[in-house]
């Protein structure tokens, strides 16, 4: 019986409940393959299972940022891919519900997103069905392939698949300074939008304009419509790409064009907000929630990182065995874009 190195959440609750361990090491059924894990993004959503915030059970393997090499293939894949350099796409779904025939697979209501429920990335190897082990483009950068799926992936779903931002368009991304943010402003610029970001943080706001942002407001009190209107020459912007909504939902609704799209993606507070609603009838706003990338988005995701239209936020790498340290640097956003989990 073979074992493996992993990072274990013991029990619910701070970071320094993340402790090594030695585990079993998966082997792979007749359809999955057996990944040699080269990196591990911590994204917010291993921050919020760590502390009890999103149902899980103590002793999982955290983890669904992944980049790796295919070590092992199940019975019934093509030996080929044996070495493959693979990203792993983060929802393990059906594959034949409505949604998954449709290339949906990101809103499959029998998926689970690795790490859940164990199985995830903060460990040697992880094990999973071979489709959901999509190739990285020659010459492309593993780590900083780890980030395809989640911030870069997410960042096309919204920018792209929702909100169908066009050259030209005005796009308004709240909590710019976060790892979803700065890639936002990367992917919108793709298609040559104008971005005008928010943050709070004046210590942000270098990197901000780094990262490709026409202007950048920094706001402390959250009241920025003003400033956008003023931007726009009293137009508003046509996309807001909303991380935070606690505190900024208003002020994203008043910074918007007729027919402007609203994506929401993030919740900081996860607390209900206020809208008022003659002002979205009056100005024809939608307003769309978004999420998980689709496989399709991962492609564009990876070709955009293979091209450097976008360049990775990683604002740390740290050795698998300080992961704690890695959360607890997300938790106190004392880091600005990803950490990175990269060898023991």
């Amino acid at each position: 019986m073979s074992r493996m190195k992993a990072v274990i959440a013991r029990e619910l609750g701070g970071p320094e409940v993340l402790q090594l361990a030695e585990v079993e090491r998966p082997e792979p059924g007749p359809d999955d393959v057996l990944v040699r894990i080269h990196a591990a993004g911590i994204c917010h959503h291993d921050v919020l299972s760590r502390g009890g915030k999103i149902p899980g059970q103590p002793g999982r393997i955290l983890g669904h940022e992944i980049s790796g090499e295919i070590a092992a293939c199940g019975t019934d894949v093509p030996p080929a891919r044996l070495g493959e350099r693979v990203v792993i796409y983060q929802r393990l779904f059906c594959g034949t519900c409505r949604y998954c025939l449709g290339g949906r697979q990101d809103l499959c209501r029998n998926s689970r997103v690795l790490g859940e429920q164990g199985g995830g990335g903060y460990a040697e190897f992880a094990c999973v069905p071979a489709r959901n082990a999509i190739r990285v483009p020659d010459g492309l950068d593993m780590t900083a392939a780890a980030l395809a799926v989640c911030p870069v992936g997410t960042s096309v779903r919204a920018a792209l698949g929702v909100a169908g931002t066009e050259p030209g368009q005005a796009v308004l991304i709240t909590g710019a300074g976060g790892g979803l943010g700065l890639h936002q402003i990367q992917v919108a610029k793709s298609v040559q939008a104008r971005v005008i970001a928010v943050t709070s943080s004046a210590d942000k706001a270098e990197i901000v304009r780094e990262a490709g942002a026409d202007e950048v407001i920094v706001s402390t009190d959250l009241k920025f419509s003003g400033e956008v209107w003023r931007l726009t020459a009293k137009q508003g912007v046509d996309v807001v790409l909303e991380n935070v909504v606690t505190g900024t939902f208003g002020e994203s609704l008043r910074s918007c064009a007729q027919l402007a799209t609203v994506v929401v993606l993030g919740n900081i507070g996860a607390r209900p907000v206020e809208l008022d609603p003659g002002l979205i009838i009056m100005r024809r706003i939608r307003i769309a929630g978004s999420g998980n990338a689709t496989f399709k988005d991962v492609q564009m995701a990876l070709h955009l990182l293979a091209t450097k239209a976008v360049k990775p936020c990683i604002g740390r790498v740290l050795p698998f065995p300080r992961a704690a340290e890695g959360h607890a640097l997300m938790e106190q956003r004392a880091v600005t874009g990803r950490v990175v989990l990269q060898g023991w």
